[in-house]
């Protein structure tokens, strides 16, 4: 089945699933959008400081790494 017959078939089911369902669905979806909005604005913001010249090096990248995961 693919992804337009997946839509379809959920489409015309959804309004027998229960609300327990429904609620569920619900936040997986909402949770995916305020992903997406976080990860754009992550992606602005590093866009915004590579213009600015706002860059560390490679030393520098793994100075300020070293002790992650320690």
């Amino acid at each position: 089945m693919n992804v337009v017959e997946k839509r379809d078939f959920i489409h015309s089911h959804l309004h027998l699933a229960d609300e327990v369902l429904i609620n569920e669905f619900y936040e997986m979806l909402r949770k995916e959008e305020v992903l997406k909005a976080k990860l754009e604005d992550r992606a602005k913001r590093s866009e915004d400081d590579i213009r600015k010249g706002k860059l560390l090096s490679r030393a520098e990248v793994e100075e300020q790494t070293k002790n992650i995961g320690r």
